[in-house]
């Protein structure tokens, strides 16, 4: 019998003594849970024992809401793109299972649009909690996509103004244009303000829930790779007075110790159902502010948390409706096939040369560090465990695009801010990440010979990345752009059944080094 989870305080920061007119509330967070419904090992967390999952998420905020009922939980976005039931169901058991979390509020992800600005309207209208956005409106009006921006709950006799909010550069910057060719998110600051005024004169603290900053790193060692902030939280902060709580999400970036900006509480977690952040706060109602504050934050071992029953129950639907897709089998691999962020990968590898097994004809092919989701263990492939690695419906595009525009695309990559390009065989990457963005190749050879800025060459990419996303707006310089209607999933899966045992190349195919500084 699995023992219930105690938070442990990593964090601790007290700002005034509370006063006699102090008023409790127990804030519950969450973000960027991606679909993990069930645990998983997250290996920089521990390669034995499982994290997460929302079984134990809904135990947990039960729990604390029967323990203490001046207790909320939030939730900053991204319920889509991960395991496999978000893609084959567009989102939709996600959404069910969210239902039973105990969510008081959520705001809008840019996955939430990974299956169309359309489907998403369509699965905000399943969820049974306040799902919240302000500023992403039709394209070309001023009506609101989803038209709940904010709401007032009060709680223990405080009362909260809850705002929801998407940073106009991170939805814009990792939504394929295809899906969100109805909508357009709008400046955050300016709707911000625009609530902040609205709400105050009838509420005590406003909390907002945003996705905002920098995406978060997809790699097996965590953010190992690049170091990832949520300095774009601060200078929303600093931009923006008036926000008593942010929580926020899209760096898959924790805060054990919560951030403080322009009297603004920031806070997150690292993603995946990895943690169950808890932030007790005292508000002094005479003084009119939050006056202490202590931040709960710990991984949630699956081993030492009770399933909820009913949570189980509802995954359990799901997985037995799509066993007949997710179950067959495509290979077995050998040894662990593993992503990185800041160089190639063994799955990187995979998915680029599966690519260009599609189209052989062509000179290489490549897909982001983003998109892959997930680590494969040795043993059996199901085609439910490479959708799970990448949960996205892109397609293959084939590309004519001249040398100087793929060096560009090769740059922004080496800048870290969405990661290296994972790239097939024959192509041969050095970057040096001491220098200047845009000037760290330090060597690029395909098929052997340096690259030829005038020379046009034959690409296979995802239209997610031919479109600019991540920032590759270098392949929008393409003199030809087909889009060829294969799904990259399936070439993944046709590609491994060619093995029948596939052992993971693991090609330094694209490496940071590190010039030697003169003595």
């Amino acid at each position: 019998m699995k023992k219930l989870a105690l938070f442990l305080i990593i964090g601790v920061l007290t700002v005034l003594a509370p006063a006699a007119s102090a008023q409790k509330l127990n804030v519950l967070y969450t973000n960027d849970l991606h679909s993990h419904l069930e645990p998983l090992i997250v290996p920089w967390v521990s390669t034995t024992r499982k994290v997460g999952g929302f079984a134990n998420i809904a135990t947990l905020v039960k729990q604390e809401k029967k323990a203490n009922p001046n207790t909320v939980y939030f939730d900053a976005g991204d319920f889509f793109a991960g395991p496999y039931l978000s893609l084959l169901t567009k989102g939709e058991a996600i959404i069910d299972a969210a239902n039973y979390l105990g969510l008081d509020a959520a705001c809008v992800g840019n996955h939430e649009y990974d299956y169309g600005w359309e489907n998403a309207y369509k699965q905000f209208e399943r969820a049974k909690f306040p799902l919240l956005n302000g500023n992403i409106f039709v394209k070309g009006t001023d009506k609101l996509h989803w038209p709940h921006p904010y709401i007032i709950k009060e709680v223990n006799g405080i009362r909260l103004g809850i705002i929801g909010l998407h940073e106009k550069f991170a939805f814009e910057d990792t939504v394929a244009p295809v899906m969100i060719k109805g909508v357009e998110a709008r400046d955050e600051k300016v709707y911000l303000r625009k609530y902040i005024k609205e709400l105050q004169p009838k509420t005590d603290l406003i909390i907002l829930l945003i996705h905002i900053g920098i995406p978060g790193t997809q790699s097996t060692t965590g953010e190992a790779d690049v170091i990832r902030n949520h300095q774009h939280d601060i200078d929303l902060a600093k931009a923006v007075p008036g926000v008593d709580l942010m929580i926020t999400g899209h760096p898959h970036s924790g805060t054990p110790k919560p951030i403080v900006a322009n009297g603004t509480i920031i806070v997150s977690t690292d993603a995946y159902t990895i943690e169950l952040g808890k932030l007790e706060i005292t508000y002094d109602k005479k003084l009119d502010k939050i006056v202490d504050f202590k931040n709960h934050y710990n991984y949630l071992f699956d081993d030492e948390v009770e399933d909820d029953p009913t949570m189980v129950a509802v995954i359990n639907k799901w997985k037995n409706k799509l066993k007949a897709i997710t179950d067959e089998k495509v290979t077995t691999v050998t040894a662990p096939m593993t992503r990185s962020y800041g160089s190639s990968s063994g799955m990187g590898n995979m998915v680029a040369d599966a690519m260009l097994a599609a189209y052989p004809e062509y000179d290489f092919a490549v897909t982001n560090s983003g998109g892959l989701r997930e680590d494969i263990d040795p043993g059996v492939v199901t085609v439910g465990k490479l959708i799970s690695v990448f949960p996205f419906p892109n397609t293959i595009v084939q590309l004519e695009i001249k040398g100087r525009y793929l060096r560009e695309a090769f740059e922004h990559g080496a800048g870290l801010t969405n990661g290296v390009l994972q790239v097939s065989k024959g192509v041969e990457i050095e970057y040096e990440e001491t220098e200047p963005v845009g000037q760290r190749i330090v060597d690029c050879t395909i098929k052997g010979e340096p690259i030829d800025d005038n020379k046009t060459y034959k690409v296979l990419t995802s239209n997610y990345l031919a479109d600019g996303g991540d920032g590759f707006f270098a392949f929008g310089k393409a003199d030809s752009y087909k889009a060829s209607g294969v799904d990259m999933l399936d070439a993944m899966v046709k590609y491994l059944k060619t093995f029948k045992t596939y052992t993971p190349n693991v090609e330094e195919r694209v490496v940071k080094v590190r010039t030697m500084m003169p003595q």
